[in-house]
């Protein structure tokens, strides 16, 4: 007979009855409660909660009624089958109040009692397999729902890393979003590495819940050995693709013994590989529940490992491409030191050095020179302007020699210059050769090339410029030179002479101007000396000379003879043609001294002001010192104009003042002359430096001094610049290059 897998509480006060229906009940189902009354079987099912109650109605205690109805306050949905007697009648209309719609007359028929017993049987069966696609049904939404925060934090983790790669910022941000939707108490990444050969796993990232404990800190898992009998079993499956997971009561002692004082209950270990390579593996962590690990769970994780390998690979991969662009920076500019000389290719390598590698690509293709790379004589790259220049595309041209492409009567010299470069030997950094089109018509072009390291690979950077009408024009200006040469040499000549005279001229000026001063220099020593020779004549009249007395005399007297000895010169050497002299270092301060000297009795004989502040007096230039003092002659000689001009037009208590200050400024030495004259209009400043450009009087100068000036300062790689307001100040500011060394 059929067995049901059900309990069932029997519930009579007839002890033979509760025997007999135990051995009949018990034949058909599990299990087999008995009560004699109604507290003792309410106990039973408060106890067992029993499928099925089968009790009589009439007991003593509590009856079977009252029994049920506190059952009913338990389980409303409790199952009860009532035995009754004709007698019981009155219980019977209270048994359907209480709601119980099974009834058993006794004595009761066994085939009645398992017909009743199967059909509560099949009902109860029904509601459990009701109740466990419920839960059933419950679980899969929970698991669904779960599955999809992790795939949200899956994705969530994809955006971050596409969008700022493997960084801890977003290691960070993806761990904390996989640990919050995994629902679990930490998660980190370990990674692999090596040391003496030997294999190691090491934690480098963490997040934890709160209240877990951090174990980013803990020594040992900051150098885990892969042979380790606490972590061979992982290398071993994780190196091999393999998930590590499941409850740490279940792993061998090894491992429990390193994961245990952790606190983890259960965990899942998912590989990272990077390019097939095993990276390390992430890890998650419970530490309340044993969990077991879904497959969906396992696989939507596995997807995040994956992630991870990915951003890794990425990461990598932007460093190297930044690396090798900072090497190929840095190649540039190395080239570019030696290839100064060439404009294409400095212009090139400058914005080399400024632009990522997609703007090398643009300047590569709108190039106006045809470029191209070979390697082992043989052409990898062309641009356009290379197939524009000479008709070839690059499918025609990639593989094979440039060699193709040159006349025949320049291959040699290509050649020869090809294998001179790639020796590092000395060779032409630019020539011109004649190419052949694809339609087969030559065409003159300059190459320039340059060595460069290419993937690897020693190659050479070449650039063709087309001078094909450069070369028409040079033919027919060969033949209009031919006159015009000796014509342009004969006008220089007149030219250089002219400039000369005018130099020259421009001397005797300013000797002119000083005349006076220099008359006085002169005069004073030469009145000393007459002095010191009437004194000798006197003391030697009365017979008083000693030798002492003499010595001191002709000294002074040597004095003299020397100051003045020293004026003649400086004029003779000032006032000589200086055409052939060669340019030399000289002291700028001695060239000051020596103007001053000239002009210093000048100036106070006019009653001007001379302030003189000369710093740094121990810095030298390069040039000719009589011209440097010839400059400044000619501006403080403007000056004296400029300020006896304007006290003629001024009261009585002006004072003229002239200012010379010199001092350095970084790399240049400089000299400034200022005067508080009548100034120049600002509507002529600009024409000063012309020749024969004057505001002075015929008889009083030529307008040759600034424009001479302005060739000599320009003449010493200087400058002179000249700032003036009308009827205030001029100020007359010369710049020149320091020599170092």
């Amino acid at each position: 007979m059929e067995k049901f897998n059900i309990s069932v509480l029997f519930v009579d006060d007839e002890k033979i009855l509760r025997t007999v229906y135990k051995r009949v009940i018990g034949d058909w189902v599990d299990v087999v409660y008995l009560a004699e009354n109604g507290v003792e079987g309410l106990e039973l099912y408060q106890k067992y909660h029993p499928d099925l109650v089968i009790t009589d109605i009439k007991m003593p205690i509590m009856n079977g009624l009252d029994m049920t109805l506190k059952i009913r306050a338990i389980n409303p949905k409790a199952r009860v089958i009532v035995l009754s007697a004709f007698s019981e009648a009155n219980y019977m209309i209270r048994a359907i109040e209480v709601g119980i719609k099974n009834f058993l007359l006794k004595p009761v028929d066994n085939t009645k009692l398992h017909s009743a017993i199967h059909e509560q049987a099949r009902e109860i069966d029904f509601e459990y397999k009701l109740l466990d696609e419920e839960r059933k049904r419950i679980s899969a939404e929970r698991e669904l729902k779960h599955n999809e925060q992790i795939l949200q934090a899956v994705s969530e983790t994809a955006e971050q890393l596409l969008t700022y790669g493997f960084d801890q910022q977003s290691i960070r941000f993806s761990l904390h979003c996989l640990g919050n939707a995994a629902q679990v108490s930490r998660v980190y990444i370990f990674e692999n590495y090596k040391e003496n050969g030997e294999s190691f796993s090491r934690q480098t990232n963490e997040w934890v819940a709160n209240d877990i404990e951090a174990q980013l800190d803990n020594t040992i898992l900051l150098a885990v050995p892969h042979s380790d009998s606490s972590f061979i079993r992982w290398a071993s499956e994780l190196s091999q693709h393999n998930s590590v997971y499941g409850l740490i009561k279940d792993f061998p002692i090894d491992e429990r013994n390193l994961l245990e004082p952790q606190n983890i209950v259960s965990v899942i270990a998912i590989p990272i590989f990077v390019r097939n390579e095993w990276y390390g593996f992430i890890g998650f962590d419970d530490c309340f529940q044993e969990r077991i690990w879904s497959a969906s769970e396992i696989s939507t994780l596995t997807t995040a490992a994956n992630l991870l390998g990915a951003a890794i690979y990425r990461t990598k991969i932007e460093k190297q491409l930044h690396q090798l662009n900072n090497e190929l920076e840095e190649r540039v500019q190395q080239r570019t030191q030696k290839l100064q000389e060439e404009i294409q290719e400095r212009k090139m390598a400058e914005l080399l050095l400024r632009q990522s590698e997609e703007k090398y690509r643009t300047i590569f293709e709108n190039a106006n020179d045809a470029i191209f790379l070979s390697i082992d004589a043989q052409i990898h790259l062309i641009n356009p302007r290379f197939f524009e220049l000479t008709g070839y595309y690059p499918n025609q041209l990639i593989g094979k020699s440039f060699l193709d492409l040159v006349h025949p009567d320049f291959r040699d010299m290509v050649v020869n210059n090809y294998k001179n470069r790639m020796l590092q030997e000395s060779t032409m950094q630019s020539y011109d050769i004649q190419i052949l089109t694809s339609k087969n018509e030559t065409k003159w072009v300059e190459i320039k090339s340059s060595q460069l390291i290419w993937e690897g690979n020693p190659g050479l950077l070449s650039f063709l410029t087309d001078i094909q009408d450069r070369k028409t024009f040079e033919s027919e200006l060969r033949l209009l030179n031919v006159n015009l040469e000796a014509r342009v040499v004969e006008e220089l000549k007149h030219r250089e002479k002219q400039q000369e005279l005018f130099l020259h001229k421009s001397k005797l000026e300013s000797l002119g101007e000083l005349s006076a001063g220099m008359a006085h220099e002169i005069n004073q020593p030469l009145g000393g000396l007459s002095m010191s020779l009437e004194n000798i004549l006197d003391d030697l009249s009365a017979d008083q000379l000693s030798t002492n007395y003499l010595k001191t005399k002709i000294s002074l007297m040597f004095s003299d003879i020397e100051r003045i000895q020293k004026i003649i010169d400086h004029v003779r050497i000032f006032s000589r043609d200086q055409q052939n002299e060669e340019q030399q270092p000289f002291s700028v301060s001695e060239v000051i001294n020596g103007s001053l000297l000239l002009v210093n009795r000048l100036f106070i004989n006019n009653q001007i002001d001379l302030k003189v502040s000369i710093r740094n007096n121990n810095q030298h230039v390069l040039g000719n010192p009589f011209r440097l003092e010839q400059v400044l002659l000619n501006v403080l000689s403007n000056s004296r104009h400029a300020v006896d001009q304007k006290k003629s037009q001024s009261a009585v208590n002006f004072i003229k003042v002239i200012s010379l200050e010199s001092y350095s400024l970084n790399d240049m030495h400089v000299i400034e002359i200022e005067d508080n004259g009548i100034g120049i209009p600002e509507h002529i400043l600009g024409n000063i430096f012309d020749p024969f450009f004057t505001t002075k009087n015929a008889n009083d100068g030529t307008g040759l001094g600034l424009s001479i000036s302005y060739g000599i300062i320009r003449d010493m790689n200087g400058s002179i610049e000249v700032v003036s307001e009308q009827d205030v100040c001029t100020k007359v500011t010369i710049k020149l290059p320091i020599l170092h060394n």
